[in-house]
């Protein structure tokens, strides 16, 4: 644990609020410059142009980012050693590129990136098997990234930095000893009020009610189960918002159609899903009529396997650690080209997006922690983790186990991985850690993160 989170945790809570605006202030600088604006007038612009001027466009961006990872990153050079690029004439030639996997990204990180370490905006990604990555960004990356997704949320009537939003996510910002019902701090950079998804349970809702009700944020964004779990209570309850925000911007996790009725009917405003990740894939957001669009000036998405609809991505957004036909580990299916959506945006549609499974655990508590903060367990270990695996029999026990690079993995992780449980599930929750040779797989032959054998009093 860093010195300054032990400040944090021993600070008073008027003093952890304005450690995390400072936080926001911090990360404002490489997220909200002059190049996000430039990029925010382009995309208004871009969302006029016909499905042939995105096309062409997304083409001769997709010719110079090939061009730029094969000259700058040495992984990219001697995977096309054997390629000409200049036989990519169209989109579709993509196919004539290998795929490349998560696990090749882990092993040749150090020759895929293409910029200074100490100058990038690093990300870390868990994954859906636990997999760890570090990611490097450039800036102009980050503010493009950022742009994309506000003006995704402008199209709807939200404006980031000029409203109010809630944000229900997994950032360790209640220290595990606290006593005060008080799950939330406040980022004033961005006017956002920052949600705890690790209390919410039959406890503690209310107190979130409250505090929502106090703040009257104009959106509500994060993790889908916990606004879920917020809205049956609310609907069992019949309790009512003494404010109605502009829409609801769920992330991290499966959006289901249920889910989206109960939020709409309870909340009493939209609901609008969006797809990116963590690593740094292309975007598809929902319109006003929810309806869901590819972003053509983020980059590409193929379907490498029609029965499975598993699919592999192109961003260009990904300058710092190109990721070209990489093999995200998702599956969407794509509507017919021919259907154009009466919301006036031409561009591909996506029917549905089936990746970012609806998994969790229990804490000892009830609370559930969903797969969203699960896979965040891993994101602070540089590249070391092949696969990760966690298992549940009895709410107050989890069986975590790791299938791990032995090259790069230390002994002291296993501790810095418990303290990042006990971050995420509290000091009632143990957690054992098992080292295996190979994580199993299931008989699908896909991985599967999250086992919960726990039986509720509902259940038994």
């Amino acid at each position: 644990m860093s010195v300054l989170k032990k400040i944090y945790n021993k600070a008073p809570i008027f003093f952890q609020n304005i450690m995390t605006s400072f936080a926001g202030r911090r990360k404002n600088k490489n997220r909200y410059g002059k190049h996000y604006f430039e990029y925010r007038k382009f995309l208004e612009e871009f969302d006029r142009l016909t499905l042939e001027e995105k096309k062409n466009y997304q083409y001769n961006e997709l010719k110079k980012f090939l061009q730029y990872a094969k000259i700058n990153s040495l992984y990219y050079q001697k995977l096309y050693k054997e390629i000409n690029l200049n036989n990519i004439k169209k989109v579709e030639d993509l196919k004539l590129l290998p795929v490349v996997k998560k696990e090749d990204v882990r092993q040749n990180i150090n020759e895929i990136v293409t910029i200074s370490k100490k100058k990038a905006v690093v990300g870390h990604t868990g994954g859906t098997t636990g997999k760890s990555l570090t990611i490097y960004r450039t800036k102009e990356d980050m503010m493009e990234r950022m742009a994309m997704l506000d003006h995704f949320k402008a199209r709807v009537g939200f404006e980031h930095l000029k409203m109010k939003r809630a944000t229900f996510n997994g950032q360790h910002i209640i220290p595990p000893n606290q006593k005060k019902k008080i799950f939330w701090r406040y980022n004033r950079a961005c006017k956002q009020m920052i949600y705890s998804s690790f209390y919410i349970n039959e406890e503690n809702i209310p107190y979130y009610i409250k505090s929502l009700n106090k703040f009257k944020p104009n959106s509500i964004d994060g993790f889908f189960t916990c606004i879920v779990d917020i809205a049956q209570y609310m609907e069992r309850h019949n309790i009512k918002f003494e404010f109605k925000p502009i829409a609801v911007f769920p992330t991290s996790e499966t959006l289901t159609e249920h889910g989206r009725e109960l939020i709409e009917r309870v909340f009493e405003c939209k609901v609008y899903d969006q797809y990116a990740s963590s690593e740094g894939a292309p975007f598809v957001t929902e319109c006003k009529h929810q309806k869901l669009h590819v972003e053509l000036a983020s980059g590409v998405f193929e379907t490498v396997d029609e029965k499975t609809n598993e699919i592999v991505v192109t961003s260009f957004t990904t300058h710092g650690t190109p990721l070209i036909r990489y093999a995200i580990g998702d599956l969407m299916e794509f509507e017919d080209e021919t259907i154009m959506c009466e919301c006036g945006n031409e561009s591909p549609l996506v029917r549905k997006i089936e990746g970012r499974k609806l998994d969790f655990l229990y804490n000892a508590e009830g609370a559930k922690i969903n797969s969203g903060n699960i896979a965040n367990l891993f994101k602070n270990f540089p590249n070391a983790i092949i696969g990760a695996q966690l298992k549940q029999e009895k709410m107050d026990k989890v069986t975590i186990y790791l299938e791990v690079d032995k090259k790069l993995y230390k002994e002291e992780y296993d501790k810095l991985l418990l303290e990042e449980f006990k971050e995420k599930f509290g000091n009632e929750t143990k957690a054992t850690i098992i080292h295996v040779d190979k994580i199993s797989r299931e008989k699908n032959g896909k991985y599967k993160m999250i086992h919960n054998n726990v039986k509720t009093k509902k259940e038994k």
